[in-house]
């Protein structure tokens, strides 16, 4: 193997990591749950409808304008 693979398998292993973080499963337990809510058969109140989807809208607008620490 030469180091320019051994290089890129490194990069690639540091940036798998870096996307399973609270930020990436929190985004994705989000969409889930919106996706389950458009497309099964569930009802919920539109008050409960408004809240999930202002907290979603906030959640992810947090999380995807926070600058890097």
């Amino acid at each position: 193997m030469t180091d320019e693979t051994k290089e890129r398998i490194k990069l690639v292993g540091s940036r798998v990591a870096d996307l399973i973080n609270v930020k990436s499963i929190v985004t994705l337990a989000l969409t889930g749950t919106l996706v389950a809510l458009m497309f099964t058969d569930v009802n919920p109140t539109k008050e409960l409808l408004a809240l999930f989807c202002t907290s979603y809208g906030a959640i992810t607008t947090y999380f995807f304008t926070r600058k890097g620490e």
